[in-house]
């Protein structure tokens, strides 16, 4: 049932045709299994506002699209749905997040104090993933813009980058206060970035695939 979300889900991405959305909605959710939304199991269909809480069970995934935006939210994940006068704002609390933006400059995704955009308003695709004490921020297509706290770096296409946090994460990696002197900014094997999408390689197979 996951892999057939997936497929779904990636159907969608190479398609890039938005879905009719309601008024004062942020969208809606295009496939679930073992999703939540808020308190409620999220079903297909399940129109989206700001506010709302969007989670994944072990083994779990959720497709959703707003306007030219679409997101894949992979299992034991918690995303919290937000917008401002610019665009959406998705808030990634636990998990991952994977995403295809249609050239929507106002696009963003935050995970801490971290933000992920496209570098260029084209499309774009990437994904994010709190661990613990980094955010992994992976290009998949185009190039991505990240910001954490002050410091701004270029994500380039098929590279992975993980990004430290500060407070208690800084002090348990011996790394004490983050200063101007000290980038946030790891590189991560490239390896890391084509695991993170396993997930979505394996939608492509066959479902009636053993």
């Amino acid at each position: 049932m996951v892999r057939r979300i997936l497929a779904f889900a990636i159907t969608f991405m190479l398609a890039g045709a938005p879905l009719p959305a309601a008024q004062n909605s942020l969208g809606v959710v295009t496939q679930a299994s073992g999703g939540h939304l808020n308190s409620a199991v999220a079903s297909t269909g399940a129109t989206l506002y700001v506010g709302d809480r969007l989670g994944t069970d072990a083994k779990g995934a959720m497709a959703l699209r707003s306007g030219t935006v679409q997101l894949i939210l992979s299992e034991d994940s918690t995303l919290y749905m937000n917008r401002d006068e610019s665009g959406l704002i998705p808030r990634l609390d636990r998990g991952s997040v994977g995403f295809h933006v249609e050239g929507n400059e106002g696009f963003r995704v935050t995970a801490a104090d971290v933000t992920v955009r496209a570098q260029s308003p084209v499309p774009t695709v990437g994904q994010v993933t709190l661990e613990n004490c980094y955010v992994l921020v992976t290009s998949r297509v185009k190039s991505l813009e990240v910001t954490a706290g002050k410091e701004t770096k270029i994500v380039e296409e098929g590279k992975s980058y993980r990004v430290s946090l500060g407070g208690p994460c800084a002090m348990a990696h011996n790394r004490g206060p983050i200063t101007a002197a000290h980038s946030r900014f790891w590189a991560a094997p490239i390896a890391v970035g084509i695991a993170a999408y396993i997930g979505v390689d394996e939608a492509l197979e066959s479902p009636d695939r053993p």
